[in-house]
Order: C-alpha cells, then sequence, then structure tokens
C-alpha cells in the first residue's frame, strides 16, 4: 500500500499528494512528454515508505523524481515535446513563448539546463538545490549565474531579443 493511501485512511503524517503538482511540473519540463511525466509521479508517490517520515518531503520526493527522469533519459530520448504538443491545441504569445523557452532549454549543457530547472519551474532555493546536487549554495550560485548567461546568449542568438527579468 502506498503512502498517499495509507495517509488518507489514517490521517498521519504530510500528505505527499500536496506535493504531486510540483513533481509532474519538474518532470514535465525535464522530459516534455505528458504521459512519461504522469508516470514517474504517481511512481514517486507510490514509492514513499510507509510511514515516510521525512523531514522535508518535498525535497525527497523531487529527489526521488530526478533520479527517476535520469533513468528515463538514459533509456530513451524523447519523441514528442509538451510545448509542441500544446501548439497543435491553441496559437497565442504564451505557447509561442514557451516553445522559445523549450528551444533554448535545449541549447544548454545537462547541469545548466538541471540548475535552471530546480530553481524556476521547482522553485528551490540555491540551498535546497545544493541538497539535492551535493553541492553547497555558493557552487549553485555560481551555477546558476552561468546558467542564466548561457541561456541569455542563446536567447538573443535565437530571438534577437533582450531576455525579459520578471523579477523587477
Amino acid at each position: 500500500m502506498s503512502l498517499a493511501i495509507n495517509w488518507l485512511r489514517t490521517q498521519k503524517g504530510e500528505d505527499p499528494m500536496v506535493y504531486l503538482d510540483d513533481v509532474y511540473r519538474y518532470v514535465a519540463v525535464r522530459l516534455g512528454n505528458r504521459e512519461d511525466a504522469e508516470d514517474i509521479a504517481i511512481e514517486v508517490v507510490q514509492a514513499l515508505p510507509n510511514p515516510c517520515r521525512k523531514a522535508n518531503l518535498r525535497m525527497y520526493m523531487l529527489g526521488m523524481a530526478r533520479r527517476k527522469v535520469v533513468d528515463r533519459l538514459r533509456r530513451k530520448r524523447p519523441t514528442v515535446a509538451l510545448q509542441e504538443a500544446d501548439i497543435a491545441i491553441r496559437f497565442d504569445r504564451d505557447s509561442d513563448e514557451a516553445t522559445l523557452v523549450n528551444a533554448v532549454m535545449q541549447t544548454l549543457t545537462d547541469d545548466h539546463r538541471e540548475v535552471l530547472t530546480l530553481k524556476y519551474y521547482a522553485g528551490l532555493s540555491s540551498a535546497e538545490i545544493g541538497a539535492m546536487l551535493s553541492k553547497n549554495p555558493e557552487a549553485v550560485d555560481s551555477m546558476l549565474q552561468r546558467a542564466r548567461s548561457a541561456f541569455e546568449q542563446s536567447w538573443r542568438q535565437v530571438t534577437g531579443d533582450e531576455v525579459k527579468d520578471e523579477r523587477k
């Protein structure tokens, strides 16, 4: 019996289903395939120990998802990108920009893609990313800076525009 089902029956511990969307979004960005993202997100919940006494369940689940993504990528390459599937249904500025972001992300190194995904899609702090990647927060900040620079340079080559800084 998975932790999620046991939690529903007994109401003991933190509800892992609260983090299912975070896990799904992270996996979807990394793999670009809805079906694989759904499969891995559910696999993560089902693989949780029962009872699960993790101090930071969200980080633990994202770490499991990260390992499952790496295993999946080693076995096969994704065939249909998530954004390409969305374009067939709707045509608007947001989907066009999402496609461009995906194209630029594919030009980056695996390390840069990973750290940007964890920071901006999963919403993790530098300390949390460092714990996940076995690096200190300062090294993660340095990786993030290099990844942002590489993204910006690639973005300019693809679009000819400056990167918009939404944080300001």
